[in-house]
């Protein structure tokens, strides 16, 4: 960022609303790193210009975070704060208009009101956000309607560690992307929780090299009933992320923080097709409301007559640790090849220290029911104790071709 690449320059007390009401395609607004900007941002839909709208940080390129590289909490002082509004509505940072395109976000931090600005409310109102990044608002009802072409870029966004936040990124676009970031401090005490998650976009979706924290699914697609009749979350590169829960959440243990938040399956697909999950790393998993897997792939309807699929879904490459189990799997108890979860690859991924503290059964791959062409092959776990490398209840994975274990 410089004279010459900042259109707007928005210094401690600017209106940056204004200056997106104002701003065209093509447009770069720079914000002044270390300043606070407060309030619900709406991304306009654009018609004029060409390009992309930036919004960043006033940090230069040359002293920032490269691009390739993750952020970190250490460096929010090269970042502007963006903070959602105390008062009782939850509302985002930065939420989408029908139609809103080509946005790219870059260096920010992101967060939710502290308690102390919260606390005075109202007496019997303990606050919580709904959402800090709004993609999508999961109310439009044709594709055309859906916000397309928008990037989190080397952001660090979070909540506060005895605060309730639902989501970091609400993904319920079009194309979009979340890379290079780091998104902490998402959970509630009775409501799950994601980091990322979405259940009424289209899809594409690039979730690439990302911290990701979350008490209830770190990421989750699918679960809700989409807006759009018909429509499944589809073609998502999901690669090179890590996924874990801190030990201060686990109750009982050592390091607990004094918060029972609601722990969940730390990623979980409802409904979506087409999803490469590859090279990341999930660690830190224990039995909580469900029985402790780090990965499950069950298909649900969230209304009754309503259809959702998990299909072609390849997972290769990835580090599974420090986990009460590893990867279930379900279709709907249809019949194949209507039952919901078809195609799936699982292959080339290391498993280790399962079960024990973590609770749980310990199975490194569990199926349920019915399912159409599930591969599971040349996959490493170090077995510890009782730990099964796999349980099919009575042969109910419809096809699980020989696999190789160490």
């Amino acid at each position: 960022a410089s004279a010459a690449t900042c259109t707007v320059n928005i210094s401690a007390g600017g209106n940056l609303q204004t200056a997106i009401d104002n701003a065209k395609l093509g447009d770069t607004i720079c914000l002044q790193a270390g300043a606070t900007f407060t309030g619900t941002f709406i991304l306009k839909k654009k018609t004029t210009g060409a390009g992309w709208i930036t919004i960043r940080t006033s940090t230069p390129d040359a002293q920032f975070i490269q691009p390739g590289t993750r952020v970190s909490p250490s460096n929010a002082s090269l970042m502007p704060k963006l903070k959602s509004i105390a008062n009782m509505d939850g509302l985002p940072v930065f939420k989408t208009e029908f139609g809103a395109h080509h946005y790219r976000l870059i260096g920010l931090e992101i967060v939710p009101p502290t308690t102390v600005e919260t606390v005075n409310l109202s007496p019997s109102y303990t606050y919580q956000s709904y959402g800090l990044i709004w993609f999508g608002t999961a109310y439009e009802t044709a594709f055309s309607d859906l916000p397309n072409n928008l990037i989190i870029d080397r952001s660090y966004i979070h909540g506060w560690p005895d605060q309730e936040v639902r989501r970091g990124v609400n993904l319920n676009s079009a194309s979009a992307a979340v890379i290079d970031s780091y998104i902490s401090e998402i959970h509630q005490l009775y409501s799950d929780t994601q980091a990322i998650g979405g259940w009424s976009g289209s899809g594409p979706f690039k979730i690439y090299n990302n911290y990701l924290e979350s008490s209830g699914e770190n990421v989750l697609f699918g679960g809700g009933r989409p807006s759009i009749v018909g429509n499944v979350t589809s073609d998502v590169e999901f690669r090179k992320n890590h996924i874990s829960k801190p030990l201060s959440w686990k109750s009982g243990g050592s390091s607990f923080g004094g918060n029972k938040w609601l722990v969940k399956t730390p990623f979980e697909m409802k409904s979506v097709k087409r999803l490469w999950v590859e090279g990341n790393v999930f660690d830190t998993h224990w039995e909580g409301v469900h029985s402790g897997h780090m990965i499950s792939l069950w298909p649900t309807r969230p209304q009754s007559g309503e259809w959702a699929v998990v299909e072609d879904i390849i997972i290769e490459n990835n580090i599974i640790k420090d986990t009460a189990a590893a990867i279930s799997l379900a279709g709907t108890g249809l019949p194949a090849p209507d039952n919901g979860l078809n195609r799936v690859l699982i292959r080339n991924n290391l498993i280790y220290d399962m079960g024990g503290s973590w609770g749980g059964s310990g199975g490194a791959f569990r199926g349920y029911t019915a399912t159409n062409d599930v591969r599971i092959e040349h996959n490493t776990l170090i077995n510890e104790g009782a730990n099964r490398f796999l349980d099919l209840e009575c042969g109910k994975i419809s096809t699980i071709p020989p696999f190789n274990t160490p």
